[in-house]
This record gives C-alpha cells, sequence and structure tokens, in this order.
C-alpha cells in the first residue's frame, strides 16, 4: 500500500485554530483512508 504525507505549512497561526480531528474528519471526507495527523503540526497521513 502506497502511503502519503501532506504538510500544511502556517496552520493554527495568526489566531486561526483547527482542531486536529477536524482536519482529519476532511480528508476523510476527500477519499483518504487510514487518515491519521500528528499532534497540532498540521502533518497528516493518508
Amino acid at each position: 500500500m502506497i502511503k502519503y504525507a501532506a504538510f500544511l505549512r502556517g496552520i493554527n497561526v495568526g489566531g486561526v485554530i483547527i482542531k486536529m480531528d477536524k482536519l482529519k474528519e476532511t480528508f476523510e471526507q476527500m477519499g483518504f483512508a487510514n487518515v491519521k495527523t500528528l499532534l497540532a503540526s498540521g502533518n497528516v497521513l493518508f
């Protein structure tokens, strides 16, 4: 199985806060499987 990672820069800065469970849910809704987020960094494995 191929694994991918998304490194989202600038997430949770400047007063905008995105919860990692919502980010995970968003990736799952886009059709990705086995989605995992790392801490509050904005890094996503799928």
